[in-house]
């Protein structure tokens, strides 16, 4: 793979990674408030531990805003040196891959070894190993869908 490919799939892979960390924040943390970031180091039940766990969830929105521009830039300045537009299949299959690399990173990591927040404040990680599944499955059709796009995102000289 060249570079304007490998910079792209690299790019699309973050982006991925971190809209799937602003959907989760936003979905799971605000709207469905099923937990927040720091819900099992500072209750949420009381006003200053509701307090750290929203600065908590606002200062990881904005790292994952950080994270998801970052990855749409990579992807935006390989387009830009491309001599073709770049096939769309490989890069929405390598966005996939970045979601569920995302989901994985934080059932493992923030879940089970750090145990900062579970699923909801009461499951106390019963949901993690489904979680680790479901991540796992995200990560499965990512590669599929990448790898039976045909991988390189670069169009060939015949496709351009």
């Amino acid at each position: 793979m060249n570079r304007i490919a490998t910079q792209s799939v690299v790019g699309a892979v973050v982006f991925g990674f971190g809209l799937s960390g602003l959907v989760d924040v936003l979905f799971l943390h605000h709207v469905l408030q099923l937990h927040h970031l720091v819900s099992n180091v500072y209750d949420p039940s009381t006003l200053s531990g509701l307090r750290m766990n929203i600065l908590a969830d606002g200062l990881f929105s904005l790292t994952m805003l950080a994270v998801a521009g970052v990855g749409g830039g990579l992807v935006w300045a390989a387009e830009r040196r491309a001599a073709a537009p770049l096939r769309l299949k490989p890069l929405a299959g390598a966005t996939v891959l970045g979601v569920g690399l995302f989901d994985l990173l934080d059932v493992v990591v923030d879940h089970m070894l750090l145990g900062v927040h579970h699923a909801t404040h009461s499951g106390a990680g019963i949901y993690d190993p489904h979680w680790v599944v479901v991540s796992l499955l995200i990560v499965g059709a990512g590669a599929y869908l990448y790898r039976h796009a045909g991988g390189n995102p670069v169009r060939s000289e015949a496709e351009a």
